[in-house]
């Protein structure tokens, strides 16, 4: 890892830091199990949570925006496909 992609992780780190132990329900929140979740898996763990709705998607899609650019893996770009089809899948149960 370069000193550039330490301190963006640093930066990014302690923005999520001081915005996750907030609760909004916001239309520009980035903070949530969901995108936690894709958090975790940006950093090696494991994406234990999907989005139940649009809103919950929106704040995957936006953390991953603010990821820093080496954290954009194949492997999280993966994770938000999944989130996607996730909220999909949440959104037709609930029409049905």
């Amino acid at each position: 890892m370069t000193p550039e992609q330490y301190e963006a992780d640093i930066a990014f780190l302690l923005l999520r830091a001081g915005s996750a132990g907030t609760v909004t329900c916001r239309p520009d929140r980035w903070t949530g199990m969901s995108s936690n979740a894709l958090v975790s898996l940006a950093y090696g763990g494991e994406q234990k949570a999907m989005p139940w709705d649009r809103d919950d998607y929106a704040a995957c899609v936006r953390t991953v925006r603010r990821l820093p650019r080496h954290r954009r893996t194949p492997t999280v770009m993966e994770g938000l496909r999944k989130a996607r089809a996730a909220y999909l899948e949440n959104s037709r149960r609930r029409a049905a």
